[in-house]
This record gives C-alpha cells, structure tokens and sequence, in this order.
C-alpha cells in the first residue's frame, strides 16, 4: 500500500525525532524514472519460464541420444552379422547357404530386438569371394522415424591348394 507524499514525510520525521532512523520506504511499483514497463514480476517466475521452455528441451535431447544409441548398436550389429555369415560362407567346404544361415542366427542370439526386419544376402562374386549383406531398421523409440541399416562384409573363399 502506498502513502501519499505528505504522508511519507511526517513518517520520516517522526522516526528521526524518536531516534529510530528514517522509515523504510514503500515501493508503489515500477516507476517511469527507474525505467519499469509494467507490474513488476513475482520472484521465481523468470525461472519457472526457463524450466518451462529448457525441460522439454533437456528430454528431447535426451530421446535422440538414446535414439542415437540404438541406431548404433544396430549398426555395430549387422556389421558383426555381416562378418559371421561371410566367415562362416568363405569357410572350407562350406556353402554360401551356411553363410545366410549363420548370419541370420548370429542376429538371434545376439540382439533380436535391436535390428528388426533383417534381410541377408550371401552371393559368390568374381576371384573367389564371398559377400555378405544385411539390411533390416533399428529400434524405434519415435513412432516415425524409421533408420535403416546396412552393411556388407567380403571374405575371400577359402582354398587348398596343392604346392609345387
């Protein structure tokens, strides 16, 4: 509440006669002299609205780099699928069947949930080598997005050669 300017000073000078010191002054809110613009804010409303606005934020962050986390090791696993089935393909004696199916069961056992969809091809190509593709998507935690993954792995077959 504020006291009208005759009022302030008598409180003035009645605190200074009694020996109290001066009286606090009220503050009526902003003034034009102190630059204000409007109703001074409440303390802790600056902040609320940078939790508002940084929180969402703060876990949109956090979801893509989970996201992210998950994309990778999909990566890192069709890779290591890759490599098994084209391992197993350019073995001695073995078949470019074998290849297919030891890739297909290296995702099994490894992380069925992690590459979902997955497509192996195992050819034969030109001088001897294997190749092995496996295609297929991550795990999704956004509804929507959907990242592919990929990866080729090529073994020279293995051979035995007489000497001489």
């Amino acid at each position: 509440m504020s006291l009208p300017m005759i009022g302030r000073t008598a409180a003035r000078e009645r605190a200074a006669a009694s020996g109290r010191g001066p009286a606090p002054v009220l503050d009526a809110g902003p003034s034009k002299a102190r630059g204000g613009r409007g109703p001074r804010r409440m303390r802790g409303e600056e902040g609320l609205a940078a939790f508002v606005v940084c929180i969402p934020a703060f876990f949109l962050a956090v979801l893509l780099a989970i996201q992210f986390a998950l994309w990778s090791h999909a990566s890192h696993l069709a890779r290591a699928a890759a490599e098994q089935g084209a391992s197993t393909a350019a073995a001695y004696g073995s078949t470019p069947a074998a290849g297919t199916a030891a890739a297909y069961q290296f995702i099994a056992t490894t992380g069925p949930s992690s590459l979902t969809t997955p497509h192996v091809t195992t050819t034969t190509g030109t001088g001897n080598t294997v190749q092995v593709t496996i295609s297929g998507r991550a795990q999704s935690l956004i509804p929507w997005l959907s990242l592919g993954v990929s990866s080729t792995s090529v073994e020279p077959v293995q051979q035995f050669r007489a000497s001489g």
